[in-house]
Formats: structure tokens, C-alpha cells, sequence
């Protein structure tokens, strides 16, 4: 029984790219959807459901040193060059997805870092059933 003072540690998250995770990034969120919608007859309600097509997005904030950005992210908008984040979680789920920044945006303040965001669409690879 619990006696109160048992406490589980909530490890963070990681979001990678090429051959490292990428360390200068503050929060980022993975959205995916299959774009699901009830199907109703004329007869009943609610009779079912369809598929979509399946989307996943990729949104991160990022902070820029004084040695620059982390990666080129303007430039891989700009070329809509393909490439992989890994999106690694505790317990070792880590979700494959293959595409393109479709955005960053910069802001530059006078009283904090220098910060970032970018927006990322792409496939998010298959999951395997858990073993």
C-alpha cells in the first residue's frame, strides 16, 4: 500500500534530427489524425464510421545561441528539402516522421533570447503492435 511518499520520475522528451537529437529546443508537440468521420443512413444515426486520410504535424519552439541556428531551417523551407525528426519518449516509444518544414517563424526580443518556431508535415512511420 502507499504510504504517500512513493513518487514516480516523469522523464522528458527529445526531438531528433539527422544524427542527434536537437538540443536547442524548448517544448514541442506531435499531432496526428486520421480524419475519422461518422457515416449516418437515413435510416440510423450514427451508423458508422470512415477513414480519412491520415496527417501528422510536427510543432517546436527553439531558442538560438550566439553561435547560430541548430539547424537550417529557413533554408529546408525554402528548398522543401525532405527530412526525419524522431520524437523520442520515456519508456522508449520513439515516432518516425518523414517531411518537410512547412514554416519557422523568429522573433527577436529585447528583454529574452532569441526564439523560433517551426511547423513540420509528414508521415508518421507504422507502429508496430506492442510485444
Amino acid at each position: 500500500m502507499a504510504d504517500g511518499t512513493e513518487q514516480e520520475l516523469f522523464a522528458k522528451a527529445f526531438l531528433a534530427q539527422g544524427n542527434g537529437d536537437l538540443v536547442r529546443v524548448t517544448d514541442f508537440s506531435v499531432t496526428t489524425t486520421n480524419n475519422g468521420k461518422q457515416v449516418h443512413t437515413l435510416r440510423e444515426d450514427g451508423a458508422g464510421v470512415t477513414l480519412g486520410v491520415r496527417e501528422s504535424t510536427v510543432s517546436f519552439n527553439f531558442v538560438v545561441g550566439e553561435r547560430g541556428f541548430e539547424r537550417n531551417y529557413i533554408k529546408d523551407v525554402q528548398d522543401g528539402k525532405i527530412v526525419q525528426l524522431r520524437a523520442k519518449f520515456p519508456g522508449g516509444k520513439v515516432l518516425t516522421l518523414n517531411g518537410i518544414y512547412t514554416n519557422v517563424k523568429l522573433d527577436g526580443s529585447i528583454d529574452d533570447a532569441t526564439k523560433g518556431s517551426c511547423e513540420f508535415v509528414g508521415k508518421l512511420e507504422k507502429q508496430r503492435a506492442a510485444a
